[in-house]
C-alpha cells in the first residue's frame, strides 16, 4: 500500500503550466439555413486518494503541512471564479485514511462534498475498508452521485455513470473501482458483493451510456498508470486502448501526479492524493463537429501557500476541532526511539511493537506482521497522532490456529515478497535463504524459544485483515489456510491501530527488544 505522494520525473516539468481557455468563438455555417456553431469550453476538476484528509497532511517533507481538502477548496473556488463550465468529481479512497473522517465515520468527507457541490464521486478500494454495511449506510446519507460499474450485485446507493448537462452539452461520466479488493479485504467485510474486471463492466455498461446520447464522455477510475505497463489492478494502457472513445481518463490509487503521458492514445491525468493536488482538464467541445476538438491537463497543487477555505472549515468546525483534539492527546512514552527499520528485511523495533501489540489484544502466540511506515516513533512523548503516522490503517486483527508447516508455507510466499509488503515474524524464528530454490528459502523453523513442537500441535497466529484476503495476492495461500477446517478462524472487532495504542499506554515508558529472529544465511 502506498503512502507517499509522488510527481512523476517526466511530468514534474509541467506541474505550474496551467492551461487557459481560448476565447469563445462563434461562426456559422450553411445547413441549409444560417445556423449558430460555437465551441464550449468544459472545465473538468477532480481529487483523488484524499484518505480522510480534510485537515492538511504532515509529512517530513512538508513539516508546516500542506494539502486537504480545505486547500483544495479554495483552489476549486478560485477557478470557479475564472470558468463558467466546471465539474468536479472525485476518484476514491476518500473516507479512509485520517482521523477526521474516522471519528465521524466518513461522514464529514461527506458534508464537505455535498458543500463543494461535487458533481460524481467514484468509489475506490480503500474506501470498503470499513466493510459494505458501513459504506451502504454512509451513503444513505446523502444525495451525491456515487459511481462504480463494476460491483455486481449492484451496491445500494451507488451508480455505473451519470449524465451531467454543462452549457448544453452532455457530459458522460463512468465510475470503474478496483477490481482487486477482495485481494485486499476479507469476505465478511464484502458480504455478497463482486467487482468484475473494468474491460468487462464497460462493455456491458457502454451501451447504455451511448444510448445517452452524451457528446463528451469521461472515464473515473480508481486505478494508476504504471509507465512501464499495466498489471492487474492498473489497467490504463488496456482501458485506454480498447476504449478510444473516452475524451479523457481520470485516474488514482497509486498517489502519483502524472499529467498526459505520451503514448497512450487518451488524455490522462493521475491527482496524487491527500489533497496535495487539484487535476484540471480543459477540454473544447465543438457543436459542429460534434466533437471534443481541444484537451489539455494540468495539477493545481495544494501548497502550504494555498489558504484553507475558511467558509468550510467554519462548516465543520466540531468534527475538525474535535479530531484536532483527539489526535493531540498523550499514549504515552517512549523511553527509546523506536526504529522502523532494522539489519534483518522486516524486522524492526516498531515491527516488534505492532505484533506484541497485537499478541497481547488478541492473545496469539504467534504474530506475521510487518511495518506500515519508515517514521518509527522518537523518543519522548507519544501522541494519537504519532499512533496514526505508524498505523496509518483500519486492519482488522484476525486469529487462525496453525502447525509450523502451515507457517511455514506462509512464510515460503513471504520469501519472495519484495518491498515494504515483506512480513516479519514474532513468536517463532527460522532461518531464511533467500537464494534458494522457492520451497527451500525457509528451514529451521521453531518456536523463538528455540524448541520445536510436535508437527501436528497448532499455535494461535494472528495476521491484519489485508494479509488475509491475500495481502493483494502477495500471499496466495492465507485465505486456504485459515479456511481450514483445523483453523478455528476468527476475524476479530480488533483493529491494529487501537491495539497498538493500548499496548503503549499500559507499557509505558516504552522499551522494545529487536530479538534476532530470522537468521540470513547467504
Amino acid at each position: 500500500m502506498v503512502q507517499g505522494c509522488r510527481f512523476s520525473k517526466a511530468w514534474k516539468k509541467h506541474l505550474f503550466r496551467f492551461p487557459t481557455l481560448g476565447k469563445l468563438v462563434v461562426v456559422f455555417v450553411f445547413l441549409g439555413n444560417f445556423s449558430a456553431a460555437r465551441e464550449v469550453p468544459l472545465t473538468v476538476l477532480y481529487t483523488t486518494d484524499l484518505h480522510g484528509h480534510v485537515l492538511s497532511r504532515f509529512t517530513k517533507k512538508e513539516p508546516a503541512g500542506a494539502g486537504g481538502l480545505l486547500r483544495c477548496a479554495t483552489l476549486i473556488g478560485q477557478v470557479r471564479a475564472q470558468e463558467k463550465n466546471v465539474l468536479l468529481l472525485d476518484d476514491g479512497d476518500t473516507i479512509q485514511g485520517a482521523a477526521e473522517s474516522w471519528l465521524t465515520g466518513g461522514r464529514v468527507l461527506v458534508r464537505a462534498m455535498e458543500w463543494l457541490r461535487y458533481d460524481a464521486w467514484c468509489l475506490g478500494n480503500h474506501d470498503f475498508d470499513w466493510g459494505t454495511a458501513t459504506l451502504t449506510n454512509l451513503l444513505a446519507t446523502t444525495k451525491l452521485n456515487v459511481l462504480a460499474a463494476n460491483i455486481t450485485p449492484p451496491l445500494p446507493g451507488v451508480q455505473p455513470f451519470v449524465i451531467k448537462e454543462v452549457d448544453g452539452v452532455r457530459v458522460a461520466i463512468v465510475g470503474l473501482t478496483n477490481p482487486l479488493i477482495p485481494k485486499w479485504t476479507r469476505p465478511e467485510l464484502l458480504g455478497e458483493f463482486k467487482f468484475p474486471a473494468p474491460v468487462a463492466a464497460l462493455t456491458e455498461v457502454l451501451p447504455v451510456v451511448r444510448a445517452e446520447k452524451p457528446d463528451v464522455l469521461l472515464l473515473l477510475i480508481h486505478e494508476g498508470y504504471r509507465p512501464a505497463g499495466d498489471d492487474a489492478g492498473n489497467e490504463v494502457h488496456a482501458l485506454a486502448k480498447r476504449f478510444p472513445e473516452f475524451d479523457a481518463i481520470l485516474g488514482g490509487h497509486l498517489h502519483e501526479v502524472i499529467i498526459a503521458p505520451h503514448g497512450l492514445g487518451t488524455l490522462y491525468l493521475e491527482a496524487g492524493c491527500h489533497g496535495g493536488a487539484v487535476g484540471r482538464v480543459d477540454l473544447t467541445f465543438d457543436t459542429v463537429q460534434h466533437k471534443v476538438v481541444r484537451r489539455a491537463a494540468s495539477a493545481l497543487l495544494a501548497s502550504n501557500a494555498v489558504p484553507e477555505s475558511a467558509e468550510l472549515r467554519a462548516l465543520l468546525q466540531r468534527d475538525l476541532a474535535r479530531a484536532e483534539k483527539y489526535l493531540a492527546a498523550p499514549v504515552g512514552v517512549a523511553a527509546q526511539a523506536v526504529a522502523a527499520t532494522g539489519k534483518i528485511r522486516g524486522q524492526s523495533p516498531l515491527q516488534q511493537l505492532l505484533c506484541q501489540a497485537i499478541a497481547e489484544k488478541v492473545q496469539a502466540a504467534v504474530v506475521l506482521h510487518g511495518a506500515f511506515s519508515d517514521a518509527g516513533l522518537a523518543v519522548g512523548p507519544i501522541a494519537e497522532r504519532d499512533i496514526w503516522r505508524i498505523v496509518p490503517y483500519e486492519n482488522r486483527i484476525g486469529v487462525a490456529w496453525l502447525t509450523l508447516q502451515e507457517i511455514r508455507a506462509i512464510l515460503e510466499e513471504n520469501a519472495g515478497v519484495a518491498g515494504d509488503h515483506f512480513l516479519g515474524v514474532w513468536g517463532v524464528a527460522y532461518d531464511l535463504h533467500p537464494d534458494a530454490a522457492p520451497g527451500q528459502r525457509v528451514q529451521n523453523l521453531r518456536l523463538a524459544d528455540g524448541t520445536k513442537p510436535h508437527a501436528r500441535k497448532r499455535f494461535a497466529v494472528a495476521l491484519n485483515s489485508h494479509t488475509l484476503a491475500s495481502g493483494g495476492g502477495r500471499f496466495p495461500s492465507v485465505p486456504q489456510i485459515v479456511a481450514g477446517p483445523h483453523a478455528r478462524f476468527v476475524l476479530t472487532t480488533n483493529d491494529t491501530r487501537s491495539a497498538v495504542a493500548d499496548f503503549i499506554r499500559a507499557h509505558s515508558p516504552l522499551k522494545l527488544e529487536n530479538p534476532p529472529l530470522v537468521n540470513v544465511v547467504e
